[in-house]
């Protein structure tokens, strides 16, 4: 225990010569193409000689949609068919953040101890970063993505070969900083003490983004002021959802509510913040994570949702108006019950569904109905990232806002989906999670 101490003793101390030594700012050849300027305590990212504020999503497709509603930015997380991105972005005025993909650290992982795994890392980083680094649209690169960084004193071979690869892509592509995107805020110090010639952080931050600030301000007491952005940003997360069902299930919210989500933590926080250098909306695009419609802003179709409204309204700084932009959902009720109320059922047996809505419900609007069985994961749920397999495909009833169904005959958690679509290229959902309990023993 005292052993504890002394080590956590020495590691502030460090970390207070580092904060308050006067050590010199790194010089910045201002004729590279983007370079992270100090300005007092603040920075900016200067880009072709100009400040450049971020305001973009995370994902790969609907630049020309993005351009459109003031966004400016795309963070890619995939490299492939990256050439067509970019090329892409640059015909839509995107800036793109390109992310380099490296394994995570585990401690009792030794892949970086290993000369040859190293080597072969390097080696597709360095074809990567010489084939793009001169692409007109690239912003910045991103090295790895929640990668773990270890909080440790003395360096280790994940640390040395981080900085490493960092040094490599600064060799290769001076005119463009290199970032990492991190969830815990404690892997700065670490970072800030042993990498060095990391330019900026990125944060991927969901529902504690109103602690970020504070966050940071407390940070500045040890460290000297670092730049950073948000490299994701959205609705609560699956695994932060308070509202969980008694076979604990996250709940999750309609996208109206995602929409009112993305719009408050923009105007409240993002707005507010005056040191940050810029935002990305999770997710662009259509993808499964936890369910198939948790982060989504457009569906598999291409049609938005209401946060693709939401983000037009506060990066234009205009009023947001919701009445043309699809079905309003308010909640999705089973025999008169939702969510929260914790809904058990037996097998085959007949229930009928209701959805309520915010203001007109528009005679064109169509919905699909679907049944999915709840993927159970016993560690991570959150990293689901296979589509469940469909229970039961909705029949078109009488009342399309109604949907009468049998509960599945098998036992488990299942969610029933419903999209409401209208005839603008929008879409709205919602979900309600249920179990089938068998009577038998």
């Amino acid at each position: 225990m005292r052993l504890t101490f002394i080590i956590f003793g020495l590691f502030l101390l460090i970390f207070a010569i580092y904060r308050f030594f006067p050590f010199k700012d790194k010089v910045i050849d201002t004729e590279k193409t983007v370079y992270i300027k100090k300005n007092g305590e603040n920075f900016n990212i200067i880009r072709n000689g100009e400040n450049f504020y971020i305001k973009g999503a995370s994902g790969k497709k609907y630049l020309k949609e993005l351009s459109s509603i003031g966004g400016n930015t795309i963070r890619v997380y995939e490299t492939e068919n990256l050439e067509a991105i970019l090329d892409s972005a640059k015909i839509n005025n995107i800036a793109v953040i390109v992310d380099i993909y490296i394994p995570k650290f585990f401690k009792n992982d030794n892949f970086y101890s290993i000369k040859e795994n190293t080597s072969k890392l390097s080696q597709n980083i360095q074809e990567l970063v010489n084939k793009y680094k001169d692409h007109p649209a690239l912003l910045f690169w991103n090295l790895g993505n929640e990668v773990k960084y270890p909080n440790v004193i003395i360096k280790n071979d994940f640390i040395n070969t981080f900085n490493n690869l960092i040094n490599l892509i600064h060799t290769i592509d001076p005119n463009h900083p290199v970032s990492t995107s991190i969830i815990a805020k404690r892997e700065i110090f670490s970072m800030l003490l042993h990498s060095p010639e990391l330019d900026l952080f990125g944060f991927n931050i969901f529902a504690h983004l109103k602690h970020l600030e504070s966050d940071i301000r407390k940070a500045n007491f040890l460290v000297k002021p670092f730049p950073y952005y948000l490299s994701e940003y959205g609705n609560a997360g699956p695994w932060e959802e308070e509202q969980l069902t008694a076979w604990h299930v996250p709940v999750e919210k309609s996208t109206t509510k995602k929409a009112e989500q993305y719009r408050d933590q923009y105007e409240l926080y993002i707005k507010s913040d005056k040191k940050s250098l810029g935002s990305l909306a999770f997710y662009w695009g259509y993808k499964q994570e936890y369910t198939h419609t948790w982060f989504n802003i457009f569906d598999e179709k291409g049609r938005k949702s209401h946060i693709y409204y939401a983000l037009e309204s506060v990066w234009n700084n205009k009023n947001y108006d919701d009445s043309n932009t699809s079905a309003r959902i308010k909640y999705m009720l089973i025999e008169g019950k939702g969510a929260k109320d914790n809904l058990i059922y037996k097998p085959n047996e007949t229930k009928s569904a209701t959805l309520f809505f915010d203001g007109k419900v528009d005679s064109t609007y169509t919905y699909k109905w679907n049944i999915y069985k709840e993927k159970w994961y016993d560690n991570d749920s959150s990293v689901v990232t296979i589509k469940p397999l469909l229970s039961l495909e909705g029949i078109p009833n009488t009342n399309k806002y109604f949907f009468t169904f049998r509960t599945p005959l098998t036992e488990g958690p299942y969610r029933l989906f419903v999209n409401v679509n209208d005839n603008k290229g929008n879409f709205a959902s919602t979900n309600t999670p249920f179990y089938v309990l068998s009577d038998n023993e």
